[in-house]
């Protein structure tokens, strides 16, 4: 078998502002569509709140934030990490 590298610090800080900013998203467009959208008796209601939901920006907002937080978090523990090891 073969050993594979362990990723680069750059690798391991794009994929965690993904997923930040994926998971932010996923949060973002259930608690708006569910808080705009469901239970009203009207059908189009629910494709109305998405799309107010991906046309606001306080959402495009947050999900950048939290990219940007993931990727700091990441990069601050990969360096730590790294200046320990000897």
């Amino acid at each position: 078998m073969s050993r594979r590298n362990r990723p680069e610090l750059w690798q391991m800080v794009v994929v965690v502002a993904v997923a930040a900013a994926a998971i932010a998203f996923v949060i973002l467009m259930a608690a708006g569509v569910l808080r705009d959208g469901v239970g009203t008796g009207d059908p189009l209601d629910y494709w109305r709140a998405i799309g107010r939901e991906l046309t606001d920006a306080a959402n495009w907002r947050i999900i950048g934030l939290s990219a940007l937080a993931g990727a700091a978090v990441t990069a601050v523990a990969g360096a730590i990490s790294r200046w320990r090891r000897p």
